[in-house]
């Protein structure tokens, strides 16, 4: 029985039809924020929805009947699964306005389960995994980095009367746009050695930029030779 199971969610026409279904929900859940769109198509969206949540649902129990252990139901892609359901049954029991959003946002964790089915999403994976300690270097070099700038900007900047400025954490929003070289032009320094923090901390957001992308080549180049 179990077996069978396995060999049915396997198949590359079920794996092909439940993409199919997952895209479309996405571009549904896309197209039915336009509220002309959804009072013009509504009964046929919520039939689409009712429909998809019988077809996810029945596959997550068919993958619990799969499972070799009762432990595997905590891996990461079971609990996609599981959160892609659930809201859904439990709007039955609520009508909360707050409730209601999150069954909302909820659905986007459906666009998540291709990662069950994406071979490339699988090496991308891999790739994460074969450099993690790279990665938790770049990411804590990230933090401190953030933490300074956002220290610096703030004692350079606070007298100004800037509200951006007006504590640490607010000057945080100023050095991430800053540090990834987005620049929205919303918070900017007046004083010369804010602009010259400012200035500094573009340059280091870039070169950590080029560190970043240097580890994510090499963990794909990896992950490539090790697939061939």
């Amino acid at each position: 029985m179990k077996n069978k199971i396995q060999k049915f969610l396997a198949d590359k026409y079920v794996d092909n039809f439940l993409i199919g279904l997952i895209l479309l929900n996405f571009i549904v859940f896309i197209f039915q924020t336009d509220n002309s769109f959804y009072s013009t198509f509504k009964t046929y969206i919520n039939a689409f929805e009712l429909f998809s949540m019988i077809i996810f649902t029945i596959e997550y129990f068919l993958r619990i009947l799969s499972l070799n252990n009762w432990r595997d139901m905590f891996k990461p892609m079971m609990v996609v699964d599981f959160l892609a359901i659930f809201p859904f049954y439990l709007s039955f029991v609520t009508v909360n306005t707050i409730f209601l959003r999150i069954l909302r946002l909820s659905r986007l964790l459906r666009i998540a389960k291709l990662a069950r089915y994406t071979s490339a999403i699988k090496r991308i994976k891999m790739a994460f995994l074969k450099r993690k300690d790279e990665f938790i270097v770049t990411a804590g070099i990230f933090l401190v980095g953030l933490t300074v700038a956002a220290i610096a900007i703030y004692f350079a900047e606070n007298q100004t009367g800037n509200q951006a400025f007006s504590s640490i954490p607010s000057s945080y929003w100023w050095a991430v746009i800053t540090f990834t070289s987005v620049g929205y032009g919303d918070t900017y320094p007046v004083t010369t050695l804010g602009k010259f923090i400012g200035a500094f901390t573009a340059i280091m957001g870039v070169g950590l930029h080029a560190v970043l992308i240097g580890v994510v080549g090499a963990a794909f180049i990896d992950a490539a030779k090790r697939e061939e």
